[in-house]
């Protein structure tokens, strides 16, 4: 058992958690300050104290605040939605009977939320697109990330057949279904469009570039990924819980994709993009 000698606070037996979970002091690597090393050199002491320097000044985030920014992000969905039903009333579009999918209003509306919320946040702790993870990736990683959305579609299928061969189809769900889907192909364009320049990056900079390594930081890499996939499920379960685990399925997937790139959200965030694409087009080709 150990303590966080800033604070006091229990720390986590985890040992990938990298921050104190209260006060975010980095934590000391119990086993290996147990670990015979040979006397390092000047040169070797000066490195090691200018790299402790950098960790110590980079931006860092705990759970608590990672928490916080999802339940702003929840409620910044609540309003982005209300606020899309009035512009559809002050249109005189009728809602259960719309000439475009809902889906086209509403998704500009709540990415600009989700990336304002994230921002916002990230600021607050000194960070920014950078610290979220928004890097560079070569052809050679983006191609890879793009076929990799081909069989991250198949994944929860067989969640979605379970469900409905054991409590029968939701209508609820059918009409938020329908809500998305494309009417003609330049529908269909635009929310591809949607998808890879707003969704993606949008969802991917909030769900694992902050909350994700915000959980980490402070509970280790697998709690991390299990618990900011989870709150990412239940953020597409407002309307019906009908997705909520097929979802949590595609968000391990994805929280895992950015854990094996290094913390890339470029990354995520194709794969996210593309996937959401390909369900868009299913959805378009398999319509009546």
């Amino acid at each position: 058992m150990s303590y966080c000698g800033q604070c006091g606070t229990r720390l986590p037996h985890d040992e990938d958690a990298r921050f104190c979970p209260k006060c975010g002091v980095p934590i000391a690597n119990p086993e290996a300050s147990r670990t015979t090393q040979p006397s390092p050199t000047l040169e070797g002491q000066i490195q090691s104290h200018e790299l402790v320097n950098r960790v110590e000044t980079q931006p860092r985030w705990t759970a608590k605040l990672a928490l916080l920014c999802y339940l702003a992000i929840v409620g910044g969905t609540f309003a982005g939605s209300l606020f899309a039903d009035l512009v559809l009333l002050v249109m005189r579009i009728d809602m259960l009977d719309p000439p475009f999918p809902i889906y086209l209003l509403a998704a500009p509306i709540n990415q600009v939320i989700f990336f304002a919320v994230t921002l916002s946040f990230a600021r607050y702790k000194g960070a920014g697109l950078k610290e979220l993870g928004l890097k560079k990736a070569n052809v050679k990683v983006l191609t890879v990330a793009s076929l990799a959305a081909l069989p991250l579609v198949a994944l929860p299928l067989p969640v979605y057949i379970l469900q409905e061969m054991i409590f029968g189809p939701d209508p609820l769900a059918q009409l938020v279904a329908e809500a998305a889907t494309p009417r003609n192909s330049l529908q269909l364009v635009a929310l591809v469009a949607i998808s890879l320049a707003l969704v993606g990056p949008c969802e991917e900079l909030a769900f694992r570039g902050f909350i994700q390594k915000g959980f980490e930081n402070s509970l280790g890499k697998r709690k991390g990924l299990l618990i900011a996939s989870g709150l990412f499920a239940l953020s597409h379960g407002l309307n019906t819980l009908y997705p909520v685990l097929p979802v949590f399925v595609g968000a391990l997937c994805l929280g895992y994709a950015w854990q094996r790139t290094d913390g890339n959200t470029t990354v995520s965030a194709l794969i996210h993009g593309v996937y959401d694409s390909i369900i868009f087009a299913a959805a378009y080709i398999l319509s009546p």
